[in-house]
């Protein structure tokens, strides 16, 4: 409570000169300023001892293990036995020492195995050469000239179709359309290289 006019500070401290009221005072047994030399000193702590605990009767619970699922059991990778590498007098074993006087054939190179997308080798002998036509370019181009109106330039190259049609021109036409279908025949005498048969010339 605050000081006032009716009720004075009756008691100040003598370590730090704080005013108390008197009930206050007596009622904290000392000052009420924490740290100061007149204050109270602080209620001991609690401390248990074990026996006081072991005096306490605290329901126990009784601890069931549960069952765990069994592992398969893992076979350790036990070594095979094998002979000594290093047992002979050179430091070899006795199949490595016997080995070289059995292998008296050459050896033998494993040959690679065929892979199923790789070609096979070339054949050893030359390529045959390309075959031609029977047919003479020459006299293509010979008949192509005289006879060109009439398409025997054509009947002679095999293509039988475009005989027909140039021999139709000029003789369906009384010969009026000979002029068109030999200049047919001169266009192709020099374009055609081929026979019906997809053969050059020879």
């Amino acid at each position: 409570m605050p000081f006032d006019a009716a009720n004075p500070p009756r008691i100040f401290c003598t370590a730090c000169g704080t005013p108390h009221h008197e009930d206050c005072y007596q009622e904290n047994g000392g000052c009420t300023v924490f740290g100061c030399a007149r204050a109270p000193a602080d209620d001991p702590k609690l401390q248990v001892s074990q026996s006081d605990l072991r005096a306490v009767n605290v329901p126990g619970q009784t601890y069931a293990p549960q069952p765990q699922p069994s592992a398969p059991a893992v076979r350790p990778n036990v070594p095979q036995h094998r002979p000594a590498i290093y047992s002979g007098p050179l430091g070899l074993s006795a199949a490595a020492q016997a080995a070289p006087a059995a292998s008296a054939s050459p050896a033998v190179v494993p040959q690679a195995a065929h892979h199923p997308y790789s070609q096979p080798p070339l054949p050893p002998y030359p390529l045959a050469p390309l075959a031609r036509s029977h047919r003479s370019r020459t006299a293509y181009i010979v008949l192509g000239i005289f006879l060109g109106m009439l398409g025997i330039h054509n009947f002679y190259a095999g293509y039988p179709g475009r005989a027909v049609g140039q021999l139709c021109l000029t003789v369906l036409t009384l010969l009026y359309g000979a002029v068109f279908a030999w200049m047919w025949a001169i266009v192709e005498i020099c374009v055609v290289t081929k026979d019906g048969a997809g053969l050059d010339f020879s």
